[in-house]
Parts: structure tokens; sequence; C-alpha cells
């Protein structure tokens, strides 16, 4: 017997036995069994440690090799409607998962680790509850979700679009924007709201939080039981004794440890970075810097070492349907992979698949990655010292460091900081549409009963509620914007001559100039600071129309951006550009303020026996690229948009989601379309499709 591992083991018993000190034991355990073989006589003893101290899914010896009380406790820890897929609960789990099962709502602060997202999968499997709502801050994570819960074959609908048709028991997986778009709300018998802390001030993007806290609300109003999943808040803004407060947890409870390396003295970060990864970097690693810019430009400097043979096919296959001047192509050639928020969303889960794969064993992401995806990095690397302009704080550097380890994958993670440790400070989420505190926004306080405002809530609407612009159903239709600005919009076009106003009065397919003062009035009147981004009417006006004449070719556009490039902006940059030209402005904010603007001016023409303006077609055409809508509906299943092109060449029709996702599957298992695409192109087909059903095997490997 091993005497140095036998003494280890026997300290970490001994002490169990003091007081307080069963976190110290759990986190020299798991240091153990980072080290040990897992094979030998002392396999019993780590056996029976491991569920003295709470980590049942790590005892590796069948029910029947272990005493009774332990057989016991490890099937006490599988749920049935988990135990036939071999997944065992730790205790933190167990005892959340209880609590869910008994009726009680919860809210529960666990570290990134903790497996949360199982408790949900046992939950549904269950079938206690007929309908259920998740909320998730990311259409990468409906993707994620609605591929866990299609593997588990729940036999739920899983509803991730809101034009679905619902079935007789579902799941809708969802962004509080999609949720909002459901009319009407369905029957809720269960919500989830993953990465709670968004409905709090800690979130950036004042629209979104708005959303949220109204998504909160309306699911609130439902009575439904509810489970509030999120990492690293110490409490909730909440009077004490109100049915939230107690349904707040917070659990310490870590399956993995993670070591933390201050570095922030360092002068030459990008050499240090290097060595650290070619000579102590054991396992995956994470790099996470502060930009989509920076990302792949520190990608394409990492990017020396040579790379799987089907990772540069798929690099070369990028470099011709994006660009091969593009940062993100050509680090991807030289094995490092890259994730930002606006690269198209088929791109971000190819890379998190080769990372997962073991394909590529760097990723350089910014902090859109730590908004719930899954990943399995050993190693965590904090490269830039500030987000945002800001130095990072207490709460974001421990998403990040979060992101080191996993449950059965990485027993230690390792977390190498360039930024200065923040000090630890007590992180309390507020919920603003609750409390109606000063983070509450104007958009907010408008959603509720005019009686359930506060008196310091109905002075902040005082302007709004006494003004005689825009009616208060309006303003309210056009949640998470401020009413202020929808305010303004209003007087514009009442102020507005005539000829002005027909100009927005169209249907259907607008001239250019009419197009052009919706574009206007929109974007003076209904975003503000930051939301611009630089632009401005005539240069959207101009990527609109570069994208109606591309049909979604991604080079056309760089070729037309490119002569008016900013100073020192490299073509790599102009890629960035287009494409988060495409994901924000057309996928967002554009269909956002000419919706705004449509239903503002439907009111303003009733006052003034005018026309009432019908944008929708516009709308849908913008949304969808100038494509037919469901290849870009595709590209939030992970299917590349040029794919998604070749797809509709071969015959890709439908005429609504499910008719599309159904023809997809079967064309995926067509040799004649299989024959038509390139290995990357099957790559991308045989992953969406087995997304969309159980019965689809991952088909096509990369080592063929």
């Amino acid at each position: 017997m091993p005497t140095d591992e036998f003494t280890e083991l026997r300290e970490i018993s001994n002490l169990l036995l003091l007081e307080d000190t069963e976190r110290v034991a759990r986190d020299r355990f798991i240091r153990f069994l980072d080290r040990y073989s897992g094979v030998g006589p002392l396999t019993v003893v780590v056996d029976s440690l491991a569920m003295r101290l709470g980590l049942f899914p790590y005892a590796s010896a069948p029910i029947g090799d272990v005493s009774e009380a332990e057989a016991l406790s490890l099937a006490y820890h599988s749920p049935q409607a988990l135990r036939e897929r071999d997944f065992i609960f730790h205790a933190e789990q167990q005892r959340i998962y209880e609590r869910l099962m008994d009726g009680e709502s919860v809210v529960l602060s666990a570290p990134t680790s903790f497996g949360k997202s199982a408790i949900i999968d046992a939950l549904v499997l269950s079938g206690n509850w007929r309908n259920f709502v998740v909320i998730v801050p990311t259409i990468a994570l409906i993707d994620e979700t609605r591929r866990r819960l299609v593997q588990l074959d729940t036999g739920y609908t899983i509803v991730s679009h809101p034009t679905q048709l619902a079935g007789p028991r579902n799941i809708y997986v969802l962004t509080q924007e999609r949720f909002l778009e459901l009319d009407p709300v369905p029957e809720v018998d269960f919500f989830i709201i993953d990465e709670f802390y968004k409905l709090g001030d800690g979130e950036s993007d004042d629209k979104r939080r708005t959303t949220l806290n109204i998504t909160w609300r309306i699911l609130r109003n439902t009575g439904a039981q509810y489970y509030l999943l999120g990492p690293n808040i110490d409490a909730l803004g909440a009077d004490t004794g109100t049915d939230l407060a107690k349904s707040f947890i917070l659990s310490d409870f870590n399956p993995v440890v993670v070591d933390v390396e201050d570095r922030s003295r360092v002068e030459d970060r990008l050499t240090d970075m290097q060595s650290f990864l070619d000579h102590e970097a054991d396992g995956p690693s994470l790099i996470f810097v502060s930009a989509p810019g920076r990302a792949s430009e520190i990608a394409f400097e990492l990017a020396t070492g040579a790379a799987d043979p089907f990772v540069i096919e798929l690099a070369e296959w990028i470099g011709t349907h994006y660009d091969p001047e593009w940062f993100v192509a050509k680090a991807l050639n030289g094995g490092v992979g890259t994730h930002t928020g606006p690269m198209p969303r088929s791109l971000q889960r190819a890379m998190i698949r080769l990372f997962a794969m073991g394909k590529i064993d760097r990723l350089v992401c910014t902090t859109t990655l730590i908004e719930g995806v899954n990943t399995v990095a050993r190693n965590v690397i904090i490269y830039d010292k500030k987000i945002d302009r800001k130095p990072i704080d207490f709460f974001t550097f421990s998403n990040i460091r979060g992101r080191a380890g996993r449950m059965l994958k990485h027993f230690v993670g390792r977390v190498v900081s360039y930024a200065d440790h923040p000090e630890p400070e007590i992180s309390t989420v507020d919920l603003p549409i609750e409390s109606q505190s000063s983070a509450a926004s104007l958009a907010t306080l408008i959603q509720l009963d005019l009686d359930e405002l506060t008196g310091v809530s109905r002075e902040r609407l005082d302007d709004v509620l006494t003004q005689t612009d825009l009616s208060l159903s309006t303003i309210r239709k056009n949640r998470g914007l401020d009413p202020d600005l929808q305010i303004g919009a209003a007087r514009r076009m009442r102020a507005a001559s005539p000829g002005e106003f027909d100009e927005l009065s169209w249907r259907g397919i607008p001239t250019g100039d009419e197009f052009a003062a919706v574009i206007k009035l929109g974007y003076d009147e209904l975003i503000r600071g930051r939301d611009r981004s630089g632009d401005n009417p005539l240069s959207i006006l101009a990527k609109l129309r570069a994208a109606r004449l591309a049909e979604g070719s991604i080079p056309s556009l760089v070729g037309a951006a490119l002569p008016h490039k900013r100073l020192n902006q490299s073509r790599s940059d102009v890629v960035d550009d287009v494409l988060s030209f495409q994901r924000n402005w057309m996928g967002f904010k554009i269909p956002s303020i000419l919706r705004a603007a449509n239903s503002i001016q439907t009111e303003v023409a009733r006052d003034r026996n005018g026309q009432s303006a019908n944008y929708e077609f516009v709308i849908r055409q913008i949304e969808s690229l100038y494509l037919p809508p469901f290849i870009a509906e595709l590209e939030d299943y992970g299917l590349p948009i040029p794919v998604g092109v070749k797809l509709a060449n071969l015959g890709l029709r439908g005429e609504g989601i499910e008719d599309i996702v159904a023809t997809l599957v079967a064309m995926a298992k067509s040799q004649r379309v299989l024959a038509a695409l390139t290995r990357v192109e099957r790559w991308f087909v045989s992953d969406v499709a087995s997304g969309l059903t159980r019965e689809m095997p991952l088909a096509i490997s990369p080592h063929r």
C-alpha cells in the first residue's frame, strides 16, 4: 500500500473529526484526486471519503462493492429520474433538488462548477410539471440548453423561438427578449432564470436589465414555482422575511478547487503568457481579454504551433467564406480559437466544440463566455487589466475565475492573472422592479400598475404620467425602451409637416426617402450614447444597401466596407465591423427602433387622421439579413450562413421553423445532399441535426 497516499488520506479523515474543517478537508481531498491514479487497494478508502465529504459523483465503486450504508447513500443521491443515466448528485445538489421537489422556490448562488443545470435536468425528467419556462441570457445558451434537453429525451416539446408551436407539455427555452414576444403568455407551472444577477444593477446593459425585470415580473405574477440560479452573489436586496428573501440559498460547495497566481507585475505579458502556455499549462486554457478586437489580435499572436489537420481545414473554410485575412481564421490555422460577442453564433459554437474535443487547447475570449456556456478549461488566464475601460471588479474576477476546472473533468483549476487582484466585496443583487430602487429605470417602473408605485417612483414618473403626447399603452408596448425617448419621438412626429409625416406612413416596401426618414428619426430619437456605436443614419443606410446586394456573402460586404475603413484599421478589423453590424444592428437595434417607431406612428397617425404605417415586411428582411428567413434562424442553431445558403440551393424549404428543422434533419441523412457538401460543411450540418433530434447521431467525424 502506498504509504504517502495512505498518510494523506488519514490526515484528511482526521480533519473531519475537528469542527469547521470540512471545507479544508474537501479541498485537500479534491487535490488528492487530481494526483490519484484511481486504482489499487486505496479505492475503498477513497470512495468512503468521497461520500463522507458529499462528493458522491467521485465515488468509483459500484453500489454492490460498498457497505450497505454507503450503498443507500449513493442511491439516495441518484434521483430516480437520473438513475438510469448513471448520474449522481453531490450533497448540495441533492439538498437543492429536494427543496424544489417539495414545492419550494429557490434562488441559488453557488460556484460555477456546482452543477446547477443538472438540477434542471432532474426536475424536467421528474415529469412533475407540465410547462417550464427557462430564461437564459444569450442565444448561445438557448442552443446549449436545447441540445442538452433533446439528448435527455424528455418527452416535452422544446420551444426555443417565439413562432414555434407548443405541444401538450413544453419547455420554453428563451432569452427575455424572445419571451416578451410570446403572445399570449403561456401557462407556466415552473420557471427558471439563469444568471439571475443580471436582474440587478450589475448588468451594464440597461435595456436588457429592464426587459429581464419585466420578464421576471410577468413570470412571478403567474404564481408559478421558480428556480433562479447564478454564481458569486452574497445576498438579495429583498426585505428580510419576504418570500423572495426566504428563497435565497448561498452555497460555497465547490466540487473543484482553484489556485490563483498573481502575475500583475509582469512587464511583458504576452511573452510570459506564451511561456506559460508552452511549458506550464497542463490542459486546455481560456484566455480572457477586454474586447473582441483584442481577442482576435492576441489569438493571432499566440498562433505559432502546428494545428490539427481538421482544424486547418476548418480555418481555410472560414478564410474562404469570411475573409482569409481575418485574424480569427489565421489564428485557428495556428491552433488557437477565438470566441467573441460579434462573431457569428455558428462559429462561436464551432470554437467551443473544437475546445471540448481537444482539437484546440487555447481559446481567446471576451467576457461573453462567462455567461453560462459550459467549457472544459483547466487553466484560465486573465490577460487584460481592464474591461470596458474600468479595472476588473471582484464580481467579474470571481466569475472568470470560476471557469477554471470542471467537475469530473479537471479537479484542480489554475488561474493566472495579469490583472490586479480586486479586493473582496459583498455582492448584492437588487431586483429593481421589486424594490423600485434608484436602479429601476423609467422603462421598468412604467410597467407597474399605478397603485403599485411608491411615492418616489410616482415622482420619478411624473413627467411621463402627465404628458399627453403618447399614451401609456403605447409606451408599455415598447418594453424596455426609455419612455422619455418614446415621448420625444412622438413629439417630433406630431410637429412634422404633412409631407414629413407622410414619409413615415409607408406600408410594405418604402421608397429610399421614406426608409431614410424612419431610420433618421429612430436614430435621432430612440437610441442614445453608446448604442449608436460610432454609426450614423447615412452609414447605416449604406451598410443596409450593401447587405441587400451581397445576398449573404461576407467577402462582398468586406469588399464594400474596405474603401471606408478608419485610419489604422486592419482588414481583419473591417471583417469584425461587418459581422458586428449584422449581429447588433441588423439583428437587434434596427428592428427594435423600427418596431417602436411603428407603434408610435400608429398612435400619432390616428390623432392626425393619417395613415398608420406597417414596417414589418422591412423589419423581417433586415432581421433575416435579406436572405430567406430560415437561413438566419438556423445560424442560431449553429449553421453558418454560407452553409444555409448552400442548403437552400439544394432544396431546404419549409412553412415554419418546425418544417425547416425537420427538412434539415432529413437532408443531413441524404447522400445526395452530403455529397454536395465539403467535409467541414457536413461537420456543421451533422452537429445542427444532432442538436434537433436524439435519433440523429454525430455521424460526421473530423477524423475521417
